[in-house]
């Protein structure tokens, strides 16, 4: 049994859990946001091996039953435990982007894909049980005027961030943050494949737009400088275009993984906001470093795309 789930209070309303999963370097990288009073909502709701914490600490906080359980994208860390949650939950309404909605009442597709993508960590996460139809509602739908759901693809098609009070609910729409103790600021792209950097920054200034003021990240921690942080992503995805670019040219725009290494190693040691990356425990490193491959693969893919699609 991995270690309990941590409860974090950031407000009298305003809760982040902890969800750790039997993965080093994982224990403190997934997380489900928990906004009490009326409605009582739960964004992300984590992966299906991560529900009993998820349980146990809803009922340690004591604040009710959740009426919404909001997916930002259906990634399986994000929402692999949404069937089983809401059969814990009867009266609650899963909310999701409307091209998840399939996903989720028939995740077959979805669990195929994460095996194929993930291997032995989505196993880790565990398997994703179906929704009935009749228990998801997609976001466009959403009728509480105290939520504005904002459709922001870019780390996955089906990703949509939500707006409430002043607390943006951004997934990985501005990226992976790190509380650090050594740094102001740890930030990472989320850009797996199939990446489109336009769609990115869209999305980006389209929540920028809208001036919240504090900004709650699926991975992982609220900041208070919601727009702030939403540009250091912003120029962070230009910066690593420009940096990444090179070695896409060197390699002939073919699969390299040896420059795809050495990319990495440049982005690490010169990318300011990735200064504290020394300082992660070796587990996380690692974690990182994964990402982050896969990040430039989301890069690497998308210049491949654009340089087939130009003219001549």
């Amino acid at each position: 049994m991995t270690a309990a789930a941590r409860i974090q209070q950031f407000r009298d309303n305003l809760f982040l859990i902890s969800l750790p999963v039997a993965i080093e370097g994982f224990d403190d990288f997934i997380g489900a946001w928990v906004l009490t009073g009326n409605p009582m909502v739960v964004v992300d709701v984590g992966p299906a091996a991560t529900v009993p914490h998820l349980l146990a600490a809803l009922a340690e906080l004591d604040a009710g039953r959740p009426e919404l359980l909001l997916l930002t994208h259906i990634h399986i860390d994000h929402a692999g435990g949404a069937g089983v949650v809401s059969a814990a939950f009867p009266r609650a309404t899963v909310v999701c982007h409307p091209r998840a909605l399939g996903h989720l009442v028939d995740p077959e597709r979805l669990w195929q894909g994460s095996l194929k993508t993930l291997g032995e960590i989505a196993r880790s996460y565990g398997p994703i049980a179906p929704l009935a139809a009749g228990r998801v509602l997609a976001s466009d739908q959403l009728q509480d005027k105290t939520i504005t759901c904002i459709e922001t693809p870019g780390h996955a098609v089906h990703h949509v961030s939500f707006l409430t009070e002043d607390l943006l609910f951004a997934g990985e729409v501005a990226g992976v943050h790190l509380p650090m103790k050594t740094v102001e600021t740890y930030l990472r792209p989320a850009t797996p494949p199939r990446f489109f950097l336009e769609t990115s920054l869209d999305s980006i200034d389209r929540v920028a737009a809208l001036a919240p003021q504090h900004i709650c990240y699926g991975h992982v921690g609220m900041r208070d400088n919601a727009v702030a942080m939403l540009n250091a992503n912003r120029d962070q995805l230009m910066r690593w275009q420009e940096m990444i670019r090179p070695f896409f040219d060197e390699a002939h725009g073919q699969p390299d993984f040896e420059a795809m290494q050495a990319c990495r190693q440049l982005l690490i040691d010169n990318d300011p906001l990735l200064a504290g990356f020394g300082d992660l425990s070796p587990e996380v490193q690692q974690r990182e470093r994964n990402f982050m491959l896969n990040a430039i693969k989301g890069f690497w893919g998308y210049f491949q795309e654009t340089a087939a699609s130009s003219p001549g």
